[in-house]
């Protein structure tokens, strides 16, 4: 049998031209009432943060320079997520398992940039209870990024798949022809673009309370 290289990055799957592909499919219910419910959280506790600080200060914090680096890690992450569903219209295995292995590898160095992040706030003797302000900078963070988390499992069991299916060409051609893999695609895609937003909303939140 025909096995095709892990490092061929150049084969590409003829697949139907005619992808049969829309938004209105019922599964897209679920991602809009998961989005729905995230941000319904968050707004209620940045309302709170609004609220505090107008009634009784919060007090201040230092800005984590990690923070910036987290973000640029999660922009990456998007960046991926985008060219994981381009490669997959393409039919391009290799640019497709080359795009899951550089978000999985972002998702992951957002994770550990955030530890990091906490680490560094910690030996600054910066604790929740220091003030309502680190209090937040906690909560909000680690509630953030355990919604991020949350997409790991998603994003393994894609890529899982995928190495699953590329063995031979037959396979891969059913593979990058199946609308509901794509679907699957667009629906994790949504989400990760979504975590990115909301942590650039975050980030201007924590950037403000470092001016009070």
């Amino acid at each position: 049998m025909k096995h095709h290289s892990w490092c061929n990055r150049h084969l590409k799957i003829s697949t139907h031209t005619h992808m049969e592909f829309s938004r209105q499919h019922s599964s897209y219910l679920l991602v809009i009432l998961v989005i729905a419910g995230v941000s319904f959280l968050f707004l209620s506790l940045l309302a709170s943060l609004l609220y505090l600080q107008f009634n009784q200060s919060v007090g201040s914090l230092n800005f984590p320079g990690w923070f910036v680096i987290t973000t640029l890690f999660i922009l990456a992450l998007s960046y991926y997520a985008e060219g994981v569903k381009s490669a997959f219209r393409e039919g391009d295995a290799g640019k497709y398992g080359q795009n899951l292995q550089f978000a999985l590898a972002s998702v992951l160095l957002f994770l550990l940039g955030q530890l990091r992040t906490w680490y560094d706030v910690i030996s600054a003797d910066a604790f929740m209870e220091t003030n309502n302000a680190y209090a937040f900078l906690y909560l909000l963070s680690g509630l953030h990024l355990l919604h991020v988390i949350a997409a790991i499992p998603f994003m393994i069991y894609i890529y899982y798949r995928f190495r699953y299916n590329y063995r031979e060409e037959h396979q891969l051609q059913l593979y990058f022809s199946d609308d509901s893999k794509y679907r699957q695609l667009d629906q994790l895609a949504i989400y990760i673009h979504f975590m990115g937003i909301l942590w650039l909303v975050l980030l201007v939140s924590f950037l403000a309370m470092s001016f009070v």
